[in-house]
């Protein structure tokens, strides 16, 4: 039954004291998990890996667990060979772990003939159960930046968990051309220090800490597989090709009336980025971008209250204006539904929606130079498209969708003034330029 040790989990490492008669051993347990959320009156098994700290094999041990104030579950005496060094022992508590639909606590700790150490024998999980219960998704936030050569491999491996369907991966960039200030506020909470880092649920209420093994990332996500959430999810996104307005509908359905402060937020995200990274080699495409946070740090906290109805909807709704620069066909929205006490946040469930639907078909070439200035403007708006030669098709759109001015033009690499702009009122427009079956649109202001 002896093994070879696999990658601990990062943030679920707990020692535990055992003395053998004659000699000291210090045995403690990895790969001990326990979701936060659970079904309720449900069979689950306690498995742990027994693993020995100190220079003397250990040869005998139990594992007991106890819900509440409960009666103590007992495990059978477990004797082997001796484990030692870099060894573990499988163990698989026989009795089962199943409780009715409410919170508490589970402990689980070692227990050995001559202990002496109980200081740091016990595995503590807070636990939920519930009767009605929803498929959880879960987040990955990811601390990373074009300049840090160690990231590529992070980068690969969010790629991968991103195509699970139940995992959602957020990349906050720092300190480069992707940084934003709603995401870096957003990840400050964490207090990470080094890239890249790896948050898994938004800490579980301060359990997990920012883990830079990026090999334990998919492990550690397969074993919260084995939780469910008290709430669902929905999510409508709407983007205006002409305005570039992103509007976002994110609503929260829950099924147990589980207390403290509730948070709805969402993130916009960008696939498909080709820019420089360090330690890679060139084109290097950058996923799951965080371009923004829409409703900032904390989430919008006054959507629910702090005792949610189960089978009551709530929802909150976001505008945002995607900047030009963005490429509308790789943005999508990540929503996300937490849960606060003192000790901590917990994303209690995701969702991704699909690539925004532009609607307006853009063309790269031949307007892939196109520019305006100044941009807000007053007076005298600019158009120049170095790329495009032949006749020009301008007209300006109001933010209701309008058609406010429309100018034909030659196009012959000089710049072009799109006449009547001085008159219009005050406020945004689009203004497309067409050129043959290309068309793009730029946002612009006139003040």
């Amino acid at each position: 039954m002896l093994r070879n040790p696999i990658p601990k989990a990062f943030a679920l490492l707990a020692v535990c004291g055992l003395m053998h008669p004659l000699a000291a051993q210090d045995a403690f347990l990895t790969n001990a998990f326990v979701p936060l959320f659970v079904k309720a009156n449900t069979n689950r098994t306690i498995s742990v890996r027994v693993r020995n700290a100190a220079t003397t094999p250990l040869i005998t041990f139990r594992v007991d667990w106890r819900w509440n104030n409960g009666p103590v579950q007992q495990g059978f005496s477990q004797t082997t060979t001796g484990i030692s060094g870099n060894q573990f022992w499988p163990y698989d508590h026989p009795v089962p772990f199943n409780i009715p639909q409410g919170g508490g606590t589970l402990k689980v700790w070692v227990v050995g003939n001559g202990e002496t150490n109980r200081t740091n024998d016990t595995l503590t999980f807070p636990v939920t159960a519930l009767d009605q219960w929803h498929t959880k998704t879960m987040l990955l936030d990811v601390w990373t930046g074009t300049w840090c050569p160690q990231c590529p491999p992070a980068n690969l491996t969010g790629n991968t968990l991103d195509a699970d369907p139940f995992v959602v991966v957020a990349k906050h960039h720092a300190v480069d051309q992707f940084s934003s200030g709603s995401s870096t506020d957003y990840y400050a909470p964490y207090n990470v220090n080094f890239t890249p880092a790896g948050v898994i649920d938004q800490g579980e209420y301060g359990r997990y800490t920012p883990n830079p093994g990026t090999t334990s990332w998919p492990g550690e996500m397969e074993l919260r597989k084995q939780g469910v959430s008290p709430v669902t999810l929905a999510m409508s996104t709407d983007f205006n090709a002409l305005t570039r307005m992103l509007t976002v509908n994110l609503s929260a359905t829950y099924s147990y009336a589980l207390q403290g402060t509730h948070a709805l937020n969402a993130f916009v995200l960008e696939d498909g980025i080709v820019a420089p990274q360090a330690n890679a080699s060139s084109p290097y495409t950058h996923n799951q971008v965080v371009r923004n946070v829409l409703g900032g740090t904390p989430g919008v906290t006054s959507a629910v209250p702090s005792t949610p109805v189960p089978g009551t909807t709530y929802s909150t709704t976001w505008n945002y204006i995607v900047p030009e620069d963005w490429e509308a066909r790789n943005i999508r929205v990540a929503g996300l539904a937490t849960h606060r006490t003192a000790a901590g946040s917990y994303l209690l469930n995701a969702l991704s929606s699909a690539p925004l639907t532009v609607g307006v078909q853009e063309f790269r070439t031949p307007l892939s130079g196109l520019r305006t200035w100044p941009n807000p403007a007053t007076d005298a708006l600019w158009v120049q498209a170095d790329d495009a030669h032949g006749e020009l098709l301008l007209r300006l759109f109001s933010a209701d969708g309008r058609l406010v001015l429309e100018q034909r033009a030659f196009a012959a690499g000089a710049p072009l003034q799109l006449n009547g702009f001085g008159q219009v009122a005050p406020g945004p427009y689009v203004l497309r330029v067409q050129h043959g079956d290309a068309v793009v649109d730029r946002r612009v202001v006139k003040e």
